[in-house]
């Protein structure tokens, strides 16, 4: 049976360590349908994540397009009062 590394060792770990003791202790692991349901929660929070992102650069998008609607706006009554 393998120890626990201490946190520091843990996040010393490059993602390939990690995957390569965790195929290993997998091997001896018995898991409850626990398990399954947390890598689903995990799956749609990921598919969550990457929804929220691209929502997010949309609206960066529609921001900078209203800012410049905007200030054409802006220019354009400023030339119709200056020529009233």
């Amino acid at each position: 049976m393998g120890y626990i590394p201490k946190y520091t060792e843990l996040e010393a770990l490059t993602d390939d360590e990690l995957i390569a003791r965790y195929d290993a202790a997998a091997v001896n692991t018995v898991v409850g349908t626990g398990f399954y349901r947390e890598e689903i929660a995990r799956r749609q929070m990921e598919k969550e994540s990457t929804r929220m992102l691209q929502l997010t650069q949309t609206m960066r998008t529609l921001t900078w397009v209203i800012l410049g609607l905007t200030t054409v706006n802006a220019i354009l009554v400023a030339v119709q009062l200056w020529q009233s």
